[in-house]
This record gives structure tokens, sequence and C-alpha cells, in this order.
């Protein structure tokens, strides 16, 4: 059996598609833990509540939480309670495609894999136009060292195309409760384990992009993205000087854009000018990137 977790926060107009999508899945074995991290007595409860309560099926577990843990937190307490023997996620937001589980769950089983990913789409919901297509920069049967390198570089992501044996993501202890970079940190515990890792180049998931969406700003992002780079510089030995800083280009760019958006532009030039002096080339291409992010 499969456990499916959603955590579900003031999100309550696209639980449904969400929910709809688990139920119509060609793979039938599983259980579907929603958890509610909305305040108790708020709205946003209670039409959450409502959403759910719409359906009838039995696979769906509501769980509700008495104080707000956020996303990484709420999906821990799901991992804690799964009675799967894998685990898979899903925004509150986003659908999975109908053979999602069926197609994972047989390649897990046929190969023995502890962790899968798989390729990711995003739209723009309001309009449905194609905004990016997330592709893993993965082979078959890389190292653990290759993975590793990978992940520095480009990041395994996102939280929705993944799949673990839940004993193994239970053994690496779930997510870390940090301000940011969540599903960064899980990918790299779970490699760190040296899992039997697995890769489909194919995509049965649908994300989504909202009107008004930003990436995240503010102190929370500035300690986060701070953690990160401490936690890969521990890797740094794996790449060669070009791809060090490729990584630190990143780093300063993502400072960049977040200072630009609290408004203190005397270290938003500042890791402007750190992100250019890294990469020349790869900070033209995130700055193509972030671009409309930046106008927001």
């Amino acid at each position: 059996m499969i456990t499916v977790i959603t955590p579900t926060y003031k999100r309550y107009q696209y639980l449904k598609n969400a929910i709809e999508s688990v139920l119509a899945q060609t793979y039938t074995d599983f259980e579907y833990i929603i958890v509610d991290d909305n305040p108790v007595g708020t709205k946003d409860r209670t039409l959450t509540k409502d959403v759910i309560k719409s359906f009838s099926d039995s696979r769906i577990r509501y769980v509700q939480n008495q104080e707000n843990l956020g996303g990484a937190g709420s999906r821990n307490v799901a991992i804690a309670m799964a009675k799967g023997e894998y685990i898979a996620f899903l925004d509150d937001d986003d659908i999975y495609l109908p053979d999602r589980l069926r197609v994972q769950v047989e390649a897990m089983q046929k190969n023995d894999w502890e962790v899968c990913v798989m390729d990711g789409i995003t739209y723009h919901y309001e309009t449905g136009k194609f905004v990016s297509i997330k592709h893993q920069h993965l082979k078959q049967n890389m190292s653990n060292d290759e993975l590793i390198r990978n992940h520095l570089l480009y990041h395994i992501s996102g939280t929705n195309t993944f799949m673990f044996k839940t004993d193994f993501l239970r053994k690496i202890g779930g997510f870390d409760v940090i301000p940011s970079c969540q599903e960064y940190v899980l990918m790299q515990k779970a490699l760190d384990a040296k899992p039997k890792f697995g890769y489909l180049p194919i995509i049965l998931i649908k994300n989504f992009q909202h009107d008004g969406e930003q990436i995240s700003t503010g102190s929370k992002k500035l300690t986060g993205q701070k953690l990160l780079i401490a936690n890969k510089k521990k890797y740094f030995y794996l790449l060669n000087n070009k791809e060090k800083r490729q990584v630190l280009c990143r780093y300063h760019g993502v400072l960049f854009f977040v200072y630009f958006k609290m408004h203190v532009f005397l270290h938003a030039i500042s890791e402007l000018i750190l992100c250019f002096f890294y990469s020349p080339k790869n900070a033209i291409a995130w700055a193509n990137e972030y671009a409309g992010k930046i106008k927001s």
C-alpha cells in the first residue's frame, strides 16, 4: 500500500482538484492523509473541512493540527502515522495524472528502490499556459557521489515527484523543520544514507503557479539560504572549481532577489556583483529565470 500525504494551508479553493486527482488513480491500494494546518476556529479551517468531508472515500484520513506546524511539520505528522509501505506527496494546489502512483510504485518494487524521483511540469493556474519543465539532469545507475553532485548543482526536486520506502524515510528522520529549503535538505539526507535510488524520466504530476505568487522572501528566506550554502559547502570536495562557482553564483543571485524584494538595495547590489563575479554565464541564465518574479 502507498500513503499519499497532502498538507494544506489556506488553499481550500484548490484542494478539491488535488483530492480528485488522487482518488482517480489507476493504482487503488493507497491511503490518503490530508493534514489541515489552518488555525483552529478560522474560516480557512471550516472551508477546508467542508471540502474534505464532501468526499466519502474511506481511504481519506483527515488530520487537524492543533497549532500551525508548517509544511514540513505537517508532513512529518503524516509520515509518523502512515500505514503504507511507500510514501508519496502532493501539494494542495497541484494534481496527479491518473497513472502517477502505479508507474512509480511498480518501478520501485521491480528494482527494490528506496527512493525514486520523476520529472515535473508547471502550468499557470489561471490561464493554463505552460510555465516550465523540471528535468532532473539524472541518468540511471549513477553513483552516490554523482547523485550528490547533481543535487548540489541542479537540485533534485520537487516534493511532488518523490516516492520513498516508508521505513527508509523514517530512518532518515523525515523533513527538517527549517525556515526554507526543506525538500533540498530531505533529499540530501536521503543521499547521505546511500539509498537504492531510481529515476523515471517521465511527467505524471502537474504543478501550478498562481497569479501574484512569488518565491518567498524575508528573514526566513535569508536564514534558509545561509543554512543551505553551509550544507552545500560540506560537499564541495566533490566539485571542480567551475562547479563551485556555479553554486556560489546561484546562492548570491537568490540573495540579490530576496534583498531586492525587501527593498534593501545596497545589499542587493552587493549580492548581484558577487553573482556575476562567480559566473557571468550562469548569472545571465539565472537572471532570465527570475526576471518575471523580480518585476512582480
